[in-house]
């Protein structure tokens, strides 16, 4: 069957080229055509089950957090009761932006009127990735993640100047366990530590004999040692004192931050609660949703290379793997950072501890 040219593809060409037919072609056409008009109608809620259901196995691939995983859960269990409320029978394919929007709308745990972008982002990622599996598993003749794009962010780290950081240690001393939270917010001021790093530090990780901390598995399930600096050892072991370890020792395997305190600490504190502490503390002082507990590991990095140490070392400190990672923060401050306003030590946050305390 002859084709009607209304194009400038050589049909009979691209035939040769497959090795197929004029007429196998159109079958072919024909076919999808088809497949398109049978293409199963599963709904988003049955979508978001199976997909639940595979989570673990899927990010085992992709070698996700355990944190991320349950990021993931959470939101899957919000979305899927919100679905079964307001659209029961939507068909994956009809699931769109103002769906999520008006479910993050809705939010109950939203605490202002405006949602961050990292945090929508998060989500719609979240729905980008339930939008793949349909697609891997056939549920959708097109792959429709394009219809969630991630949203332009200013990709630049918020840190936290020195009133800041002031402010933010006296806030944490007046809490309750205050000396508690205090050390843990000088921990993450003075390491760069990510909060899960911070949560599973043990006392023994604390090695005030070789000055060296060692971060146990993390992002990427890396290790790592960093340097102790002067001052956040003398804080930390102080902290130890209060909560009842009057000597520091390498055998001491519980919690180095740990709500049962003595020489035991097997309860360790939750990376959640460190959330809440510094998100509590940063809506006090007037800092917006823009900063997160991350910001005081940004502090660090930015302190960092204002003392003058060089991006290499920084970079196996914070436990980058891509060097432009680390490169980001040289943006931050580049007339600081051209000046070499402090090319020695003391630390900067040293010398603010000395002041604060």
């Amino acid at each position: 069957m002859p084709i009607k040219i209304q194009s400038s593809v050589n049909y009979e060409g691209l035939c040769n080229e497959l090795g197929i037919t004029v007429d196998e072609l159109l079958m072919l056409v024909k076919n999808k055509d088809k497949q398109q008009l049978n293409q199963p109608k599963v709904t988003a809620i049955q979508v978001i089950d199976e997909y639940h259901q595979n989570l673990n196995e899927l990010h085992d691939l992709n070698r996700r957090s355990a944190e991320t995983i349950k990021t993931y859960e959470n939101f899957l269990k919000r979305l899927k009761t919100f679905l079964s409320n307001s659209y029961p029978n939507l068909i994956i394919t009809e699931l769109r932006e103002n769906i999520v929007y008006e479910l993050l709308k809705n939010s109950k745990a939203r605490k202002t009127e405006r949602l961050a972008t990292n945090t929508v982002n998060k989500y719609l990622a979240i729905i980008r990735s339930i939008l793949g599996f349909a697609h891997t598993k056939g549920y959708t003749d097109k792959d429709l993640r394009g219809k969630f794009p991630i949203q332009s962010i200013d990709t630049l780290p918020r840190y936290i100047n020195d009133t800041h950081t002031e402010k933010v240690l006296k806030a944490a001393l007046q809490k309750t366990y205050g000396y508690r939270k205090r050390a843990m917010l000088i921990f993450l001021l003075g390491t760069g530590c990510r909060v899960s790093e911070l949560t599973n530090m043990k006392v023994c990780d604390f090695d005030i004999n070789e000055n060296l901390i060692f971060v146990r598995k993390g992002k990427r399930n890396k290790e790592r040692y960093i340097p102790m600096f002067e001052e956040v050892k003398i804080k930390i072991l102080h902290y130890l004192k209060l909560s009842g370890v009057d000597e520091w020792k390498s055998d001491i395997r519980g919690y180095l931050f740990s709500s049962d305190e003595g020489l035991i600490r097997e309860k360790k504190i939750l990376d959640r609660s460190v959330q809440y502490l510094v998100r509590g503390i940063f809506d006090d002082i007037g800092l917006d949703n823009n900063f997160t507990v991350h910001s005081l590991r940004h502090t660090f990095a930015v302190n960092c290379l204002k003392s003058g140490i060089i991006e290499p070392y920084l970079m196996q400190m914070l436990g980058h793997e891509d060097p432009k990672t680390t490169a980001v923060y040289t943006k931050l401050v580049p007339k600081d950072l051209r000046e070499q306003v402090m090319k020695n030590y003391p630390f900067p946050f040293e010398q603010l501890l000395n002041e604060l305390i």
